[in-house]
């Protein structure tokens, strides 16, 4: 707790560690520090150095000089191969200052050669005395900067995950379409949260892959489409770089911020015919009951349930009295039942009271009601031709945005065609993936302009089952010409069976394209949408 505390000091936490579940998950993270560390310190770098002295140490002293000189000499070898830049010349002097007195006076008195030994034993020891000691200090050091870097390491990962964290709150305030819990990129906050990793604390390699990941969504800035960068922030679903995420906050909060276009997302997708469900109630009811419970004693003796050990000589089965017929059983009879061991019937009773009163019962009963009126799928067909640069692939990449989000949110199927000379689809429907729209977001626009290509395709998947009930927008600077009769009876077949087409036109000045249901034109300057023609107005002036 007190480590937490330190570090929750050390941290700026930007206040987050009041959410329990960024608590939790700091908490985790603090003992998976801990555990690392631990785990970590066990096995300093040293094992073979450690191994060298454990055989030097446990190799006695020699009886003898020239075996001791041997092994001092052995023991400074293996604590130079080890340790290079530590001094061991005065084991050496000392030693050869022994030898040679050894040499200059062990003619002249008997006892010398021993105390000559005593001083090569006090040297060996004092050898390996040093080495050991050399060896545990390194040790020491390299646990202390071992958990300082492990520990660095964490601190740095964790602010980077709080920054991270607190970008993504903002985010998910901002935009809970785009990066709420049913947002079209996923929870930015469970996102950041399963991004922490804890992996080779103290690795600096790993260290900067790990605050590379967090500071990409850390750094975002809603406000800026200019932004640059390389790396990406990771999920399940795909990748998004931080000019993506930039563009994407620019694009999304653009449309969200101009009604007239929000009016136009919202018209998309016809309801669904009205139908009456049947649907389960759980209801509450009181009523009374009365029983009679029954329930067996022993303390009545009605009827046998099965035989016993014991001395009740009212009940003992005709077996045990048979031995009283003979003189010599008649013992064994009262052995057995001064030890309570005859056989004897068991009996029971019964004993039966009323029992009344009353109680809640819960149950399920079926009701109808009308269902809830749901909206169909969406078709968005955008012009992607060359004269769309500027304002009008502004504003088609924004709608997109928009109206594939509000498809994921409302549980709708969202189909992309992208038309100029040709036609390029993509299926938005169900979870879908980052690059999925960001790939149509970072398009660049080009080429000639087709628009019966995507009309053709859009009607070809408003035949399909989970696109029956669709209504198609097309987003066009309106620089194109008429259809095709064929397609025009097209598209007024689809409309018996309900389906509408949609034009916007930004900026667009070519005139009223009358063969679609309604032809919005967009002016990006003043930001103001108007209707230039609708195919009910069309009908009630030729009926005039």
């Amino acid at each position: 707790m007190k480590k937490q505390e330190e570090k929750n000091k050390i941290l700026n936490t930007h206040g987050l560690l009041e959410n329990p579940e960024i608590k939790a998950k700091f908490d985790q993270s603090v003992k998976e520090e801990t555990r690392q560390i631990k785990e970590k310190l066990k096995n300093p770098p040293f094992k073979e150095e450690d191994l060298a002295l454990f055989e030097r140490k446990s190799l006695k002293n020699a009886y003898s000089i020239d075996t001791l000189n041997s092994q001092i000499s052995d023991d400074v070898s293996g604590f130079k191969k080890f340790n290079p830049s530590e001094n061991a010349d005065f084991i050496e002097k000392e030693r050869a200052g022994i030898l040679d007195e050894k040499e200059q006076s062990s003619k002249t008195n008997a006892d010398e050669p021993k105390s000559k030994l005593q001083r090569m034993n006090e040297l060996r020891n004092f050898a390996v005395s040093k080495w050991s000691n050399t060896l545990e200090t390194k040790t020491t050091q390299w646990k202390n900067d071992t958990q300082k870097a492990m520990s660095d390491d964490f601190k740095k990962r964790m602010q980077a995950w709080f920054d991270a964290m607190l970008k993504a709150k903002e985010l998910e305030e901002q935009s809970p379409e785009l990066f709420g819990k049913y947002g079209l990129f996923g929870d930015a906050v469970s996102m950041v949260n399963d991004a922490i990793d804890l992996e080779n604390l103290g690795d600096i390699k790993y260290q900067k892959k790990v605050l590379e990941d967090l500071e990409d969504i850390s750094d975002i800035q809603a406000d800026k489409s200019d932004l640059e960068g390389s790396r990406g922030f990771s999920n399940d679903k795909g990748s998004l770089k931080r000019n993506s995420i930039a563009n994407i906050l620019r694009y999304f909060n653009m449309i969200k911020n101009n009604k007239a276009l929000m009016d136009i997302c919202d018209i998309l997708g016809r309801m669904k015919d009205e139908e009456k469900e049947m649907y389960k109630e759980k209801i509450t009811e009181l009523t009374a009951y009365s029983y009679t419970q029954t329930t067996p004693t022993k303390r009545y003796k009605e009827e046998i349930i099965g035989v016993t050990l014991g001395n009740d000589l009212e009940n003992i089965i005709p077996q045990e009295m048979s031995l009283l017929d003979d003189e010599d059983l008649e013992l064994l009879f009262d052995l057995k039942f001064i030890e309570n061991r005859l056989f004897c019937f068991e009996k029971q009773g019964f004993v039966s009271y009323q029992e009344e009163g009353q109680k809640e019962i819960e149950k399920e009963v079926e009701k109808e009601r009308k269902k809830e009126g749901q909206k169909g799928p969406i078709i968005i067909c955008v012009d992607t031709s060359g004269s769309m640069y500027g304002a009008p692939e502004t504003v088609a990449k924004a709608i997109t945005l928009m109206l594939t989000a509000k498809a994921r949110k409302e549980n709708r199927n969202c189909y992309l065609i992208n038309f100029s000379t040709g036609t390029v689809c993509t299926d938005m429907s169900g979870a879908v993936g980052v690059n999925k729209i960001n790939d149509f977001l970072e398009l660049s626009f080009g080429g000639g302009t087709d628009v019966g290509a995507g009309l053709e395709v859009g009607i070809e998947q408003m035949e399909k089952e989970n696109y029956k009930n669709s209504d198609l927008l097309v987003i066009s600077d309106g620089d194109f010409g008429y259809i095709s009769n064929s397609l025009e009876q097209k598209m007024r077949q689809k409309r018996k069976e309900k389906n509408k087409f949609y034009l916007l036109d930004v900026n667009g000045n070519s005139g009223a394209k009358r063969f679609f249901d309604k032809h919005w034109v967009y002016d990006s300057n003043s930001k103001n949408v108007r209707v230039l023609c609708e195919m009910k107005e069309e009908m009630e002036k030729k009926n005039v």
